[in-house]
């Protein structure tokens, strides 16, 4: 309002000043046409001064239409997260109706709540920020139609044009002969089907892989992944030998696209990584797991289940408390449970994980190191922090068979077992067996396969 009080006082004092001032500034200006420009100058200022105004209170109108766009939006997303969490609510009350024929009690489900419903807080906090992030930058777009005088009263507001689509291209899915995958039963190999989604009718079987996306792409299937609840749990068999009896299984998350097809964790974990989604991505993970041993310990088979889990996701405090909280309620579930760490992570590591890690390994849990590259690896230092596995692949072991040998001495004095990974072919396995080595995991023993839904 003083803003325009002070423009009219400047075009007002302007006439003022024509009216009094103008005969003696020119002879040709009598009192008569000083009276004329006077109100010639009043009135241009005026029609100046509404043009102005208008101006501004188009562009009030344009931030206003903006932010009622924006909260559109909001309430769009928060609608699409009170249906997830309907359905979470609904999955863990299903849950509750068969853990209450098995005696559990209702504190127990209540955990498990708590939980999902971390869970859910953590999907909508990385869902939300990149687009926050976008909303931030375009009322100051708007913003500068105000201080355009000359040019248009409002640019015409419209939607960003979608993303360019990007082809998905099948990888046919190669299957083996799987009966005795527990949790994931084999199917035989079928060529890739028009629809991907078809894939997911046949037990076992991994959809094609979507190929040829680009960075925003992947980072956008990842994040309509974990709004839609659309991570799928895949299992790898880890065996005993000589035996190549299937006593472990890896657990790996696979995001799948609205038509069906998958992308890899190499595809999309350095950039869930930078966008803060690795932590919900792993938090799914998790609970799929527990969702998994609760059906394998119905059944009383003796599986255990390697989960990975990154830094990011340990020092999740308020996930991690609940996730504690809920484990200290479900210890049976915790002995057929393995946390698996990265060595990158485990140098890094300071003295609050090992914090964390206790806690962890007071409820019943133990740890594994995978990704290792250096083998020089002090084995008291793992035992002292509840580590029983060590994961490293053939090739590393093969490469530097004294090294191997030194490894697999040193973590058998302390109770630790050494899996080989990446194990492709039989000439592989008889040199892994000449080193002792007991365990191991590869395509030659089963490849990974989707999970059963837990009944």
């Amino acid at each position: 309002m003083l803003k325009h009080l002070a423009i009219f006082l400047c075009y007002g004092a302007a006439a003022a000043a024509v009216l009094l001032y103008g005969p003696g500034w020119h002879p040709l200006i009598d009192a008569r046409s000083a009276i004329g420009l006077a109100l010639a100058v009043l009135l241009g200022g005026g029609l100046l001064h509404e043009v102005y105004a208008r101006l501004g209170r188009e562009a009030f109108l344009a931030q206003k239409l903006l932010s009622l766009r924006v909260a559109q939006g909001d309430a769009l997303e928060e609608l699409s997260w009170t249906r997830r969490e309907l359905a979470v609510l609904r999955e863990a009350l299903e849950s509750a109706g068969g853990v209450s024929k098995s005696g559990k009690s209702v504190d127990e489900v209540i955990a498990e709540v708590k939980v999902l419903q971390s869970l859910i807080t953590r999907l909508a906090k990385s869902s939300k920020a990149p687009r926050q992030a976008a909303e931030a930058e375009e009322p100051s777009a708007a913003s500068q139609a105000s201080q355009a005088a000359n040019g248009p009263a409002v640019k015409q507001l419209t939607a960003a044009p979608p993303a360019k689509p990007h082809p998905l291209r099948p990888r046919p899915a190669e299957s083996r002969a799987d009966s005795e995958d527990a949790a994931a039963p084999a199917s035989a190999p079928a060529p890739a089907p028009a629809n991907a989604n078809e894939a997911e009718k046949k037990a076992g079987v991994l959809p094609p892989v979507a190929l040829g996306l680009d960075e925003a792409a992947v980072l956008e299937v990842a994040r309509q992944a974990l709004r839609d609840d659309r991570i799928d749990l895949v299992l790898q068999p880890i065996v005993l030998l000589p035996q190549r009896k299937r006593r472990y299984y890896e657990c790996f998350s696979r995001l799948r696209t609205t038509d069906g097809f998958m992308i890899l964790p190499e595809q999309y974990i350095n950039l869930a990584e930078r966008e803060g989604l690795v932590a919900a991505i792993d938090n799914m993970l998790l609970i799929r797991c527990i969702q998994l041993i609760r059906k394998i310990q119905r059944r009383n088979e003796k599986l255990d289940f390697f989960c990975n889990i990154s830094s990011l996701t340990l020092g999740d405090d308020v996930f991690f408390a609940d996730f504690v909280d809920f484990l200290e309620s479900n210890r049976e579930l915790t002995r057929n449970l393995i946390f698996e760490f990265p060595q990158s992570d485990y140098n890094a590591w300071d003295a609050s994980a090992g914090i964390y890690l206790k806690r962890l390994a007071d409820l019943g849990c133990r740890f594994s190191l995978d990704g290792v590259i250096d083998l020089d690896i002090d084995p008291a230092a793992l035992a002292a922090r509840e580590f029983h596995f060590v994961k490293v692949r053939a090739e590393a072991l093969l490469a530097e068979p004294e090294k191997g040998e030194r490894l697999q001495a040193g973590l058998k004095e302390y109770g630790i077992r050494l899996v080989a990974e990446k194990v492709e072919d039989e000439d592989a396995l008889v040199e892994v067996l000449d080193l002792g080595i007991d365990c191991a995991q590869g395509y030659l023993f089963g490849e990974p396969r989707l999970a059963r839904p837990a009944a």
